[in-house]
């Protein structure tokens, strides 16, 4: 298992409860469902291959210039097309960590990763250690704020040296902030890209507004950076509904107080199962965000899919191995039937 949200093969098709995959659990306002059905009406035309009104929303929401924004079918796709517009020799990869970074280098074919590895003993917690694995020379490193699968924010001053470093160097930086609005610790970097000239932010509503059927990402970078990146890309990247989509989550988000709301029910729900599961004698790794690590002797993954709950069995993960798993926060009544089947282990 590569990813979460697998419940499409046979063993996982009758899954009743998925905490493998990390979306939201606060719903989201009625007027977002109401705007994707509407733009329903809009499928008889070509979706605009310029993305202006999108650009527009997301440049207001995050402060920077329309032409510093870029919008992509799922952050997957700005991956890739940042990867192919910097064709990089030498990548530097934090493990363990999220397997999409690997999997657009390996596709390049030409391109030789270096892991960086985060220890158990520090709670997996990034430290200053890892610049001298940039001075030893990389073009691109990936970093995730906060990392997944650990949950772990990368501290404020430490990003800003690694960044820093990275200048310096000549090393390009890709941060992947797609969990940091569903997070109650870290720091966004993307008003820096006019500082940074090799410093790429990439973003998604998905996980935010628990809609990862409708690819809807974008990537925040210098204009001359956006404008190579879009030659990378399909024309025609975003259909109508994922720009409405986005455009929708934009206005929420400068509107009203959801993600604030979010974070604070996440939060809340967090420190509830953590606690519950630390009680029942399972290690809990500290986590900022809507998902947590934890370890365990049992084989989790097979006694609740058993029970027909899918949770990621993280074994996949470099820098992991068998008895890591990763848990979904959910919504209370989903937790506490999570930790009620747990009770029998």
């Amino acid at each position: 298992m590569l990813h979460g949200g697998n419940i499409y093969e046979d063993v996982t098709r009758k899954v009743k409860l998925d905490f493998s995959v990390n979306t939201n659990p606060y719903p989201y306002p009625e007027s977002l469902e109401e705007g994707i059905k509407k733009s329903f009406e809009e499928i008889g035309r070509y979706p605009d291959l310029e993305q202006r009104e999108l650009r527009k929303a997301i440049a207001v929401l995050e402060g920077v210039e329309e032409k510093q924004v870029l919008g992509g079918n799922g952050a997957s796709e700005l991956f890739l097309g940042i990867v192919n517009h910097l064709r990089p020799k030498k990548a530097l990869l934090i493990n363990p960590g999220f397997y999409g970074y690997r999997h657009v280098l390996t596709a390049r074919g030409d391109c030789e990763i270096k892991d960086y590895y985060l220890h158990e003993k520090e709670n997996f917690e990034l430290k200053e250690d890892v610049i001298s694995e940039i001075k030893k020379g990389a073009d691109l490193l990936f970093l995730t704020n906060p990392n997944n699968p650990t949950g772990r924010c990368i501290n404020e001053k430490l990003l800003i040296k690694i960044i820093e470093c990275c200048k310096e160097c000549g090393c390009a930086v890709v941060v992947d902030e797609c969990f940091l609005r569903l997070s109650s610790d870290g720091v966004s970097v993307k008003k820096l890209i006019n500082k940074y000239e090799g410093l790429f932010v990439v973003d998604a509503f998905t996980k935010l507004f628990a809609i990862p059927g409708i690819r809807a990402g974008y990537v925040i970078s210098n204009e001359r950076n956006i404008s190579f990146i879009k030659k990378q890309l399909p024309e025609w990247n975003m259909s109508v509904m994922a720009q409405t989509a986005a455009r929708l989550c934009c206005d929420i988000l400068i509107n009203t107080s959801y993600q604030k709301d979010s974070a604070g029910y996440i939060k809340k729900e967090r420190e509830y199962v953590s606690k519950a599961l630390s009680d029942m004698g399972y290690k809990v790794f500290d986590s900022d965000t809507d998902f947590i690590l934890l370890k365990s002797e049992v084989n989790l993954y097979e006694e609740l899919l058993k029970r027909k709950i899918l949770i990621r069995d993280c074994s996949s993960f470099n820098g992991l191995g068998k008895g890591f798993y990763r848990l979904a926060i959910k919504n209370h009544e989903e937790n506490k039937e999570l930790l009620r089947v747990l009770m029998d282990f």
